[in-house]
C-alpha cells in the first residue's frame, strides 16, 4: 500500500473513531431536536384530582400530569443538561412569566425524548399540590446521570407520577427502587420545573426535567428491557 492511501486509510479510521465517540457522549441518542412536535397534554381527572392539582401552578401541574405516550426522539443526556433557560421566570407562576421569557421555554417544552443513563437515586417524595396533596398518590423523584460515577449535582430530575405509573403494573415500589445503579432507558416529556433554583449544582444540574416518565428500560446483555413486565 502506498503512502497516499496509508494516509487515507488512518484519516477514514480517525473519522469514524471521532463519529463514534460523538454518537456514544451522554449515553447514546443525538442532539436536542429543534423541530420537534409540542402537542398539547392530554389529561384526565385521576383519583378525584383534576389536572391542574388542588393548588400551586395550575398551569405546571397540568403538564406534570399529562398522559400521553408519544413517538420518542432518543437525545444525549449531555444535550438535555445544556438546555438553558432564563432566570426571570425562576420561582415565578407561569401565568406571570413575560411572553419573550414563555416562548423562549415553550421551544424546548413539551418534546417527547428517549435517553439513556444511571440513575444514582430514586426517592418516594412527600404530598405536592400536583396530586391535590394525596398520601396514597405521590411522584417519584429519579436522578438520571451520564456516568454511573457522577454525582446528584451533575443529574437531571426525571419522575414517576401517579397517573402513568397506574397505567404501569410493573412499576411497583420495589421495581423503582431497585433501578438504583442501573443503566436504564427513559422516555418521557420535556418539562422545566421554575420551582427549585436553589437546587441547582446541588442535588441537579437543570431545572429540565422529564416529567412524566412514560417508559422505563433496563440495559440487560446490551438489549432494552421494559420494566412493565
Amino acid at each position: 500500500m502506498g503512502r497516499t492511501n496509508r494516509l487515507v486509510v488512518l484519516i477514514c479510521i480517525a473519522a469514524t473513531l471521532l463519529s463514534a465517540c460523538a454518537t456514544g457522549a451522554g449515553g447514546g441518542g443525538g442532539a436536542f431536536p429543534t423541530n420537534a412536535n409540542h402537542p398539547q397534554p392530554k389529561e384526565e381527572t385521576f383519583q378525584g384530582c383534576p389536572s391542574t392539582g388542588d393548588g400551586g401552578d395550575r398551569d405546571l401541574n397540568t403538564l406534570k400530569n399529562r398522559i400521553d405516550d408519544a413517538q420518542f426522539a432518543d437525545v444525549s443526556l449531555d444535550s438535555l443538561l445544556q438546555l438553558q433557560w432564563p432566570s426571570t421566570i425562576e420561582r415565578v407562576q407561569r401565568a406571570n412569566w413575560s411572553q419573550q421569557d414563555t416562548q423562549t421555554i415553550q421551544q424546548n417544552e413539551d418534546v417527547a425524548v428517549r435517553v439513556e443513563g444511571y440513575l444514582v437515586g430514586v426517592k418516594h417524595e412527600g404530598t405536592e399540590s400536583t396530586n391535590c396533596h394525596s398520601v396514597d398518590y405521590r411522584d417519584f423523584h429519579m436522578w438520571l446521570v451520564v456516568n454511573a460515577s457522577d454525582g446528584k449535582s451533575q443529574s437531571m430530575v426525571v419522575e414517576v407520577t401517579p397517573r402513568i405509573r397506574d397505567m404501569r403494573p410493573g412499576w411497583t415500589d420495589s421495581a423503582l427502587a431497585g433501578l438504583v445503579g442501573q443503566h436504564v432507558r427513559i422516555s418521557g416529556w420535556t418539562l422545566l420545573d421554575q420551582e427549585h433554583p436553589e437546587q441547582i449544582d446541588k442535588t441537579r444540574h437543570t431545572l429540565w426535567e422529564i416529567h412524566p416518565i412514560v417508559h422505563i428500560e433496563v440495559d440487560q446483555n446490551g438489549g432494552w428491557v421494559s420494566i412493565d413486565h
